[in-house]
């Protein structure tokens, strides 16, 4: 069975390699139009919901406790982004061991259960390191297990997907079997595991 938990911190643990290599905060990244402090800023916008979600708030009534830091996010420069995500990964961690793998979530497309809400999140903070690493020109490799989990997740979770404007179409030629599990989960969200900020999508 799949420890989301270790994977998940795991999954935290790429952004102390990659934070302090973020020389240009406006530089272009994988996701499209969306620079290297966006990308940040939306990595801790996603961050700053999990705590409230799993005490079993509404998305409203987060949203409403998360009004003023929200905003300021928009505003925020990387490093003070950079700031935010140090102060919120203690929390986040207790937030995601107290919370029972069966327990409904509330999220923006309806109820799921926390181990879902667990892989999405594992699965947006990897993917978006990689995004932040490829933005400085690095390339960003995750170990062999979580590569496998985002992979399945991807292509298991997220197959009748709730949301089919959240990704790209997928980048063709990363479907064999012989494709890296980290290529083959990006090419799936519309990432082309070759991008350069010279040689987009």
């Amino acid at each position: 069975m799949t420890d989301w938990i270790a994977l998940q911190a795991r999954a935290v643990d790429l952004y102390d390699g990659v934070l302090p290599a973020v020389t240009d905060w406006d530089a272009p990244s994988p996701c499209s139009e969306w620079t290297a402090r966006e990308v940040l800023a939306h990595v801790v916008d996603e961050q700053l919901w999990v705590p409230g979600l799993l005490a079993g708030g509404t998305v409203d009534e987060v949203a409403d406790d998360l009004e003023d830091r929200l905003r300021r996010l928009r505003e925020a420069t990387g490093p003070e982004l950079v700031e935010e995500w140090a102060a919120l990964r203690e929390p986040v961690a207790a937030a995601w061991t107290g919370t029972p793998a069966d327990d409904e979530v509330h999220l923006s497309y309806g109820r799921a259960p926390a181990r879902h809400y667990l892989g999405q999140q594992t699965f947006d903070l990897a993917v978006h390191a990689w995004d932040l690493a490829a933005s400085q020109g690095l390339d960003l490799h995750w170990d062999d297990e979580l590569a496998r989990a985002v992979l399945d997740f991807v292509g298991d979770d997220l197959a009748e997907n709730p949301a089919p404007d959240l990704f790209d179409p997928p980048v063709p030629g990363f479907d064999d079997p012989g494709t890296p599990p980290r290529d083959a989960a990006l090419a799936r969200t519309g990432r082309d595991p070759r991008w350069t900020a010279d040689r987009p999508r």
